[in-house]
C-alpha cells in the first residue's frame, strides 16, 4: 500500500476513534440494558425480533406488547435490528445494542472519504472531508433530527445507520455511472440497507440521485441502480408503501425559525463551504448529488408553513408528514463538506508553492502538537473520561507513524494531513454535554441510583395473572435512565404484561387514544399529539376508556395519582412498591358482545361530518355515552349508516344469553369461543388489514382503534397473514439478491478463465 494510502487511513481511523472516544468506550463494552431518551425502549425491538417474529419466520408480524397490539417492523427500520440479533449470538444482548447505536456513527468518517474520492478529489482534500464529518457529529445545537451524536444517543441510531450508509451509495452510484459498470450491483446493495435503515434519508437520496441524469449515458445505470436496490429491499418496502394509511400521523409541528438553518457552529464554515463549492464545481460535476442532498433540506423548510398561507384553498388541511426538521442534518452535513473540500484545496494550494519534501521533524511536530492541545481541549470541555486516552493513542499512533516514515515526507501530504485532523480534533472544542448523555445512556439501567426501586416494580409485576398495563405518565420517571422506563414492561415480564404505552407511535392507530387516556390518568402528562382534547386528570373518564380497551391494571407514581385512585371503589390496590402503587382495574373482557346494533361510518364531507374514520372516531371518544356504540369503518349492507356522530341513535340487540369464553391473544393469533353467534363481537386488539378471521365475518375497523366480527359459528379464530404486499415484496427480494448472487457468479467465472487465458 502506497505511502499515502496508510496516512489517509490513519486519518480517517483517527475521526472515527475520537467519536468513539466521546461515547465512553468502556460503557459500551459493558453488558447492561442501555437506556437515555427513546434509546432506553428501543431495547425493546432487537429483542422481540430475537425471540418471537425470527422463530416463527418472520422479520414484519404482529405483536401485542404496546397499544393493545401494533405491527412491529412494519413501519420502522429493521437492518439495525437485524444486525444486533446477528451480534448478541456472540456479544451480551446489551454490548451488541450499544455496538450497533454507534456504528452509524463511526462510519461516517469512512463514508465521507469514500464520497470525496467518488467525486474524484485526492486523498488529502478526501480526509479533509473525513475530519469535517466528525466535527458535524459533535453539533449540539440539535439533539432529534438525526445523524450527530446527540440524536443517535437520542435514540435516532437507525437514521445515523442511513445517513452513512447513504453516502456510500452515492459514492458507489457515481463510480457506477461515470467509470464502470461494474459498481452497479455494489451501488443496488447499499441502497437496499440504506432503505432498510431509514425511509426519510432514503426520500433525499432518491431526489439526490435524480442529479445523475444531466450526465450522458447515466439513465440505464441509475435506473438499474434503483430498481435493483429497490428489490432488495421490497420484503420491508412494499408493505410500507401499501400499509402506510393505516399508520398515525403525530401532526408534528414544522420549524420555522431560521435559526435552525443557521445555528452558531455554521457562521464560520458557510464562507468556506461556498469557497469549496465554487472550486469543486469548477473541477468536476460529480458534487451535483451532494449538493442536492445539502440543498434539499432548505428549499422544503419553508414550505410547511408558506404555502398554506399562499394557497389556503390547496394546503390549509393538508398534513405534512414529513417534518422539515428531519432534513436538516443533510444540510448542515453539506455545508461541513464543501467547507472541508476548500479546506483540503487551500492545503493543496499551499502545499505546491514549498518544496516538495520537507523534513520528517516537521509531521512529529504537528502530531505532538496536534496531541497536546487535542487533549487539551477534551479535558476542557468536560469531554468523556476516557476521551483524553483515545485522543492521546490516536497521537501516539500518528507520532510512532512519523518516525517509522522512511525518508521525508511530502509537503502535501503534511499539510493535508494536518488541515483533516484540525476538523477533527477541532470538533471536540464544542462538545459540552454529549458525553454526559453517553455515559448515562451506556452506564444502563442496572447502574441508575433508584435501580432496586424500578427492578422490584417490574419483579412484582411478573407475579400478577397476565394483563395490559396503563401507567401514570410523568417526566421524573427519567430518574430510571429514561421517562419511557415503564413501556419495558413486556421485555423485563416476558410478554405477560403488555404496555399500554410503547415507543413506535406511528406504527399503531391505537396511538392517540392512548395518549387521551395517559391524560385522563396522569397529573401531568405530556400529550405528544397536537390538536386532540386532553381531558387531564380525569379518572372517570379514564377508567371507562381503560375499559374499552381491555386493560387489567394502573400503576400511578404521584401522591395525587394515588390518593384518586385510593378513593374510587372500583380500583383495588394490590400492591405498593414504592414510590408506585398497583391498582386492579374493574373486570373487563377483551372480547365483548355487542348491546347495540354497530353502524358503519360513511363520510359526508363538507358540515356534515368528518370525513376520515379516524375523525369521527375521535368525536366518538370524546363523548362517554357512545361507549357502547360502535361504529365501524364498513360492515354487511343491512348495519345503518352514519355520517357524526349525532346520527347515533341507540340500537339495542336482543341477542340471546351470550357467554364468550377461552379468549386466547397470541403474537400472531387470536382465538375464542361464543355462544352468541351471529351476533357482532368487539375485538380489543388494534386494527390492521392483516388480521382475517376464520369463523367469522369481518374484521372490520371500529371505533376507536379495534375489530369487530360476526361469528359464524361457536369457534372464531382470528390469524395475521401476510398478503400481497408481503408475498410481492418477498418476491422481489428474493429476484434482486439473487441478481447480485448471479452478478458475483459470473464475476468470478469471467476471473477465471481470464487468469487461465
Amino acid at each position: 500500500m502506497r505511502r499515502s494510502s496508510w496516512l489517509a487511513l490513519v486519518v480517517v481511523a483517527a475521526a472515527s476513534l475520537v467519536v468513539f472516544g466521546v461515547l465512553n468506550p468502556q460503557l459500551i463494552f459493558t453488558a447492561n440494558t442501555p437506556t437515555g431518551g427513546d434509546m432506553g425502549a428501543h431495547v425493546y425491538a432487537p429483542a422481540y425480533l430475537r425471540d418471537v417474529l425470527l422463530p416463527s419466520g418472520r422479520i414484519l408480524g404482529w405483536s401485542n406488547d404496546w397499544f393493545a397490539g401494533f405491527p412491529a417492523f412494519y413501519f420502522y427500520f429493521p437492518l439495525p435490528s437485524l444486525v444486533i440479533v446477528a451480534l448478541d449470538l456472540l456479544l451480551p444482548y446489551g454490548v451488541a445494542f450499544k455496538l450497533v447505536a454507534v456504528a452509524g456513527l463511526l462510519a461516517l468518517p469512512p463514508a465521507s472519504y469514500f464520497l470525496a474520492r467518488s467525486m474524484r478529489f485526492g486523498r488529502g482534500v478526501a480526509m479533509a472531508a473525513a475530519g469535517a464529518s466528525t466535527a458535524f457529529m459533535f453539533m449540539e445545537s440539535y439533539s432529534i433530527y438525526g445523524a450527530n451524536v446527540a440524536s443517535t444517543l437520542a435514540g435516532e441510531f437507525a437514521y445515523g445507520w442511513s445517513f452513512a450508509l447513504g453516502f456510500f451509495y452515492l459514492g458507489l452510484l457515481i463510480r457506477a455511472v461515470r467509470d464502470d459498470r461494474r459498481y452497479i450491483p455494489w451501488a443496488a446493495a447499499v441502497l437496499g440497507l440504506t432503505i432498510l435503515s431509514h425511509i426519510l434519508t432514503t426520500i433525499v437520496l432518491a431526489v439526490a440521485s435524480l442529479t445523475v441524469f444531466v450526465w450522458r449515458r447515466s439513465f440505464r445505470p441509475a435506473i438499474t441502480v434503483g430498481l435493483w436496490g429497490g428489490a432488495i429491499a421490497a420484503f420491508w418496502a412494499v408493505p410500507l408503501v401499501a400499509r402506510i394509511g393505516y399508520s398515525s400521523d403525530m401532526a408534528w409541528t414544522p420549524l420555522d425559525r431560521w435559526e435552525e438553518i443557521f445555528p452558531i457552529e455554521l457562521w464560520l464554515l458557510l464562507p468556506a463551504a461556498i469557497g469549496g463549492v465554487l472550486w469543486a464545481g469548477r473541477r468536476t460535476n460529480r458534487i451535483l448529488p451532494v449538493v442536492a442532498t445539502t440543498l434539499v433540506p432548505v428549499i422544503y423548510f419553508p414550505l410547511p408553513n408558506i404555502l398554506p398561507e399562499l394557497f389556503p384553498d390547496l394546503f390549509a388541511d393538508q398534513r405534512w408528514k414529513l417534518w422539515n426538521g428531519r432534513l436538516l442534518p443533510y444540510w448542515y452535513f453539506g455545508v461541513g463538506f464543501f467547507a472541508a473540500l476548500g479546506v483540503g484545496a487551500l492545503a493543496a494550494a499551499i502545499a505546491r508553492r514549498l518544496p516538495e519534501r520537507i523534513s520528517a521533524h516537521w509531521p512529529r511536530a504537528v502530531a505532538l502538537v496536534a496531541v497536546a492541545v487535542s487533549v487539551g481541549l477534551v479535558r476542557e470541555t468536560q469531554a468523556a473520561a476516557w476521551a483524553p486516552y483515545v485522543v492521546g493513542a490516536v497521537g501516539v499512533g500518528l507520532v510512532a507513524l512519523s518516525l517509522l516514515w522512511r525518508g521525508r515526507p511530502t509537503s502535501h501530504g503534511v499539510l493535508t494531513a494536518t488541515a483533516a485532523l484540525t476538523l477533527v480534533f477541532g470538533g471536540l472544542a464544542g462538545v459540552t454535554f454529549i458525553d454526559g448523555w453517553a455515559r448515562w445512556n451506556f452506564e444502563g439501567y442496572e447502574a441508575k441510583g433508584p435501580y432496586p426501586e424500578y427492578r422490584a416494580l417490574m419483579e412484582t409485576v411478573e407475579t400478577l395473572p397476565p394483563g395490559r398495563i396503563q401507567w401514570e405518565a410523568n417526566r421524573e420517571l427519567d430518574k430510571y435512565g429514561t421517562p419511557m422506563s415503564l413501556m419495558l414492561f413486556p421485555y423485563w415480564t416476558g410478554g405477560a404484561h403488555p404496555s399500554m404505552e410503547g415507543l413506535f407511535f406511528e406504527s399503531a392507530l391505537t396511538t392517540p387514544f392512548h395518549f387521551l387516556n395517559t391524560a385522563e390518568m396522569s397529573r401531568r402528562p405530556s400529550n405528544p399529539i397536537p390538536g386532540l382534547r386532553y381531558r387531564t386528570f380525569e379518572f372517570d373518564r379514564g377508567v371507562v376508556h381503560l375499559g374499552l380497551y381491555g386493560v387489567r391494571y394502573y400503576v400511578a407514581y404521584t401522591d395525587e395519582a394515588k390518593a384518586e385512585a385510593d378513593r374510587r371503589a372500583d380500583m383495588v390496590k394490590i400492591a405498593d412498591v414504592a414510590p408506585f402503587a398497583i391498582y386492579r382495574l374493574p373486570p373487563t373482557d377483551l372480547v365483548e358482545v355487542a348491546t347495540n346494533q354497530p353502524a358503519v361510518f360513511e363520510p359526508g364531507g363538507g358540515d356534515a361530518g368528518p370525513a376520515e374514520f379516524n375523525e369521527f372516531a375521535l368525536d366518538w371518544y370524546d363523548d362517554l355515552s357512545l361507549v357502547d356504540r360502535w361504529v365501524t369503518a364498513d360492515g354487511p349492507p343491512d348495519w345503518p349508516r352514519v355520517s357524526s356522530t349525532a346520527e347515533l341513535a341507540e340500537r339495542p340487540l336482543d341477542p340471546p344469553p351470550a357467554a364468550v369464553s377461552d379468549v386466547v391473544i397470541e403474537p400472531h393469533r387470536i382465538s375464542f369461543r361464543t355462544t352468541a353467534v351471529g351476533v357482532p363481537h368487539l375485538v380489543k386488539v388494534s386494527y390492521f388489514p392483516n388480521w382475517t378471521a376464520v369463523g367469522a365475518d369481518g374484521p372490520w375497523l371500529a371505533t376507536p382503534s379495534l375489530m369487530v366480527v360476526v361469528p359464524t359459528q361457536e369457534e372464531v379464530v382470528l390469524e395475521f397473514r401476510r398478503g400481497w404486499p408481503e408475498r410481492l415484496g418477498w418476491l422481489l427480494t428474493l429476484a434482486g439478491i439473487g441478481g447480485l448472487v448471479a452478478w458475483r457468479a459470473r464475476h468470478r467465472i469471467t476471473g477465471t478463465r481470464r487468469a487461465d487465458a
